[in-house]
């Protein structure tokens, strides 16, 4: 045997070992029962994966009455014998990279983000949900903070800039545009060429080029809070649907609004009316400028009281329902587009 084909030999065998040791030591967690008391680094180690699931503990290696507390939280929202103790079912728990929530009275996709520390739309995205509605007794797919993380840099790796843009732009994201410098940019969103250079690591705010992806720190927080423009049912929400009458999957960047025939609708924010006349499809349509590239769009009226280049107040009557254009019955299609890219309305909302 060659020297050279002994080192492959005795780096794959070794590279095994590895492997091996690293599949016996999670055996050997998970078996290990842990319990209020206890100390050392595996305590520590426990209290530092409950922190990934967004548990709020101390990883100082005391397996004491709040860890307990911790532990017991987390086997009650996994399905699990509640008694503080981490045997081999809680550690399984705990090293996977999902859990499993069973929806309890008052539970919302927004509490559920908040306890656990993740996106809504990741756990939406981990249980193909549709909306935010969920019922009592569902069982939801959690996915550790960690994973979300990992998914979210994968993602953004693969995408070009536009695509960036067209993903993130509800999530204060601006694109650089020609004869833009960061003056222009922290006055138009209301903050600081400091506070802008800040959020983007921005060596120089003074050198921007065209096309250029930025964070606006505390954009959403300047923009004015949204009023419904009618009260009614939504018969179909934000994303993708069956179209009710071309019968094939399309995308819907709006939520329909059921109501009856001529039911009044109301602006949603002050704005300026830059749209007011028949849009095909969309029917008689009207589309409100809030400023900020932020801008609200009515569809499917009967008729139009407002002309474009008025300016609106929030609550002010804009139009009458109505089931013009393609529609199967009267409702309001009501749309929120930042830089011309469609968002969830319910998130946007009281």
């Amino acid at each position: 045997m060659s020297k050279s084909m002994f080192t492959k030999i005795v780096v794959v065998c070794l590279g095994f070992s590895v492997l091996l040791g690293g599949i016996f030591l999670e055996h050997a967690k998970a078996a290990a029962v842990l319990k209020e008391g206890m100390k050392g680094k595996e305590i520590q180690e426990l209290q530092q994966k409950l922190g990934d699931w967004g548990y709020s503990v101390k990883a100082d290696g005391h397996f004491g009455p709040l860890t307990v507390e911790v532990v017991k939280a987390f086997q009650a929202a996994n399905g699990l014998a509640v008694d503080g103790v981490v045997g081999k079912q809680t550690w399984d728990a705990i090293l996977h990279p999902t859990l499993n929530h069973k929806v309890r009275r008052g539970d919302s996709l927004y509490l559920l983000a908040k306890q656990y520390k993740v996106p809504i739309e990741a756990i939406m995205d981990a249980n193909d949900l549709t909306d935010e509605v969920i019922m009592v007794g569902w069982e939801l797919t959690i996915p550790k903070q960690q994973v979300v993380a990992a998914l979210a840099q994968k993602t953004q790796s693969g995408m070009s800039q536009g695509q960036m843009q067209s993903a993130k732009s509800e999530a204060q994201v601006y694109q650089v545009r020609p004869g833009d410098n960061a003056s222009v940019i922290a006055a138009r969103f209301n903050t600081s060429v400091p506070a802008l250079a800040e959020a983007n690591r921005l060596s120089d705010p003074n050198r921007l080029r065209a096309g250029q992806t930025l964070i606006i720190p505390g954009w959403r927080s300047n923009m004015p809070l949204f009023i419904w423009p009618v009260r009614g049912r939504i018969s179909s929400p934000y994303g993708w649907r069956v179209h009710p009458l071309y019968n094939n999957r399309q995308f819907h960047g709006g939520i329909d609004i059921a109501v009856p025939l001529g039911t009044d609708v109301k602006a949603a924010a002050n704005g300026k009316v830059i749209r007011s006349d028949y849009m095909g499809a969309y029917g008689y349509g009207i589309v409100i400028d809030h400023g900020r590239g932020v801008t609200t769009w009515y569809g499917h009226n009967s008729r139009l009281l407002v002309k474009a280049g008025t300016r609106v107040r929030q609550g002010q009557i804009i139009a009458r329902s109505g089931s013009t254009g393609v529609s199967t019955g009267p409702h309001v299609d009501f749309r929120i587009k930042v830089n011309d890219e469609t968002v969830d309305p319910l998130k946007w909302l009281p």
